[in-house]
């Protein structure tokens, strides 16, 4: 019998692995890899690479995980995007809504994450699903304005200034509403 090749990443201390399985495999489930064999290959290949990295900073395993993720996934998007003409702008978002849009978890799910060559037909999927848009996207900056709400505002706001200058007549006027509104209750149920 085979000895069993050990696919658990291993350190000098002890490190629980468990939420970070469990975050890489949450985040490909999302991508809607269903294949509990590949699933579980990809899981483990991620961790090896996070393993690696985990001795040289204080960064916790998980973190590292879905960072290793993420760079994988994203590095293939750019692969599959190069190599079906595309130009990859925002691998991140373009990608997952070309994968999405292409259906390429049902179809061809084994070509997630392998290298190429990929199948023409999977590249033309891929290629006729992939949203170019329009002009180019520029982050902006969103100053903050103060919002009119009208006189219903105005006036709310001065009640709300006259119970903090006279907190017992707050009190009463807040306990004579709330009994008020019972009382009308059990008249109407009654």
């Amino acid at each position: 019998m085979d000895t069993l090749r050990f696919i658990t990443p291993r350190s000098e201390t002890f490190i629980d692995w468990s939420e970070a399985y469990e975050r890489v495999e949450n985040y490909f489930c999302s991508l809607r890899i269903q294949n509990r064999l590949l699933l579980s290959q990809l899981v483990a290949h991620i961790l090896t690479s996070a393993a690696e990295r985990v001795e040289k900073t204080d960064t916790p395993p998980a973190v590292l995980a879905m960072e290793e993720a993420h760079k994988v996934v994203e590095d293939w998007f750019g692969e599959v995007l190069k190599a079906a003409n595309l130009e990859p702008n925002e691998l991140g978002a373009q990608g997952r809504l070309a994968l999405f849009l292409a259906d390429v978890p049902t179809r061809w799910q084994n070509e997630f994450l392998h290298p190429g060559p990929w199948p023409d037909e999977f590249l033309q999927a891929i290629r006729s699903t992939y949203l170019r848009t329009g002009p180019d996207f520029h982050k902006a900056r969103m100053i903050p304005r103060d919002i009119d709400l009208g006189p219903v505002s105005a006036v709310a706001d001065e009640t709300w200034r006259v119970i903090d200058r006279w907190p017992i007549l707050g009190a009463m006027l807040v306990w004579t509403i709330y009994l008020g509104a019972i009382g009308l209750l059990v008249y109407l149920l009654h």
